[in-house]
């Protein structure tokens, strides 16, 4: 199923594994990957499905937009980190 995921995204299925410990190095109880999850889901499954349907151009650029707006997600959210770690701790004004 992953071999025909890929095929269909045009990523190889190395892909799906990129990040994951070397063989050997997996404990158990590892916390399920949450991309798998969606993927596995009947929406991920939708939006797979119409992904598929677009022609490849527009399939690529699809990816491209969605990789952006990931990036830029995380960007905001390192900037809100950034702030959040700047502001002075209100408790130590009152244990002061």
């Amino acid at each position: 199923m992953i071999y025909e995921i890929g095929k269909s995204l045009g990523v190889p299925v190395t892909r799906f594994f990129e990040g994951l410990p070397e063989n050997g190095d997996c404990a158990s109880g590892l916390p399920v990957d949450e991309r798998i999850d969606f993927i596995a889901s009947a929406e991920g499954r939708r939006l797979i499905e119409r992904l598929i349907q677009l022609p490849p151009r527009m399939r690529a650029r699809v990816s491209a937009l969605i990789s952006a707006i990931g990036e830029e997600l995380i960007a905001c959210h390192c900037d809100e980190t950034q702030r959040d770690d700047r502001r002075p701790d209100a408790g130590s004004a009152q244990d002061a």
